[in-house]
């Protein structure tokens, strides 16, 4: 699994972004909600967004804006510290909706066993190193609880496979991409290394 989320430091729109890293083949966009973003704002860049993921058969989910998600009708949402709780954010939004939580420590994971959500994400690479993710997947792992781990961070084309030998099951990836000279060609390259 390789996500893209929008960068709210890029030179570029979220939905120019967007478009590069779908022409380079990725097939999961995640529109970036800042702290500062106004909802008018992201509503504006979603509509964008749709009908390009929608041309490519691509998944988007939106960060923490339930509602807009569901009024969107788009795949999901990525829900963080302070969102609705995952429980909640699928009877609201329904079995058939992605949803995504951001994670610290592999106990958040373990609690969150018989919840019905799709995957976790755990932040900070490189601050996380490649030792941190192999652990926190083992201990996960070891508890008996399958759900789908995702590193992010700053992470690079490089760090791809690395990243996937400490037994992570995705990579979210973001500056990297929109900071290089040739965006779709690095998207393409992450693709390449992940498949």
């Amino acid at each position: 699994m390789l996500q893209f989320k929008t960068s709210c430091l890029s030179q570029y729109s979220a939905p120019e972004q967007a478009q590069m890293a779908i022409e380079g083949g990725c097939r999961w966009i995640e529109l970036s909600s800042p702290a500062q973003s106004r909802p008018a704002e992201l509503r504006d860049e979603a509509v964008e967004i749709i009908p390009l993921c929608t041309e490519k058969d691509t998944f988007m989910t939106i960060d923490h804006d339930i509602n807009l998600v569901n009024e969107l009708k788009v795949h999901g949402v990525h829900l963080t510290p302070g969102d609705m709780l995952p429980k909640e954010a699928r009877e609201f939004l329904g079995p058939h909706a992605v949803i995504g939580v951001t994670v610290t420590i592999p106990d958040e994971v373990i609690a969150l066993k018989s919840a019905d959500i799709d995957y976790v994400r755990v932040e900070g690479y490189p601050v996380v190193s490649l030792d941190d993710y192999q652990q926190f997947v083992g201990r996960v792992r070891e508890a008996g609880v399958n759900i789908p781990i995702v590193a992010s961070g700053r992470i690079t084309a490089d760090d791809i496979k690395p990243l996937i030998e400490t037994g992570i099951s995705g990579i979210t990836i973001s500056d990297a991409v929109v900071e290089s000279t040739d965006p779709v060609a690095y998207m393409k390259r992450c693709l390449d290394l992940i498949n």
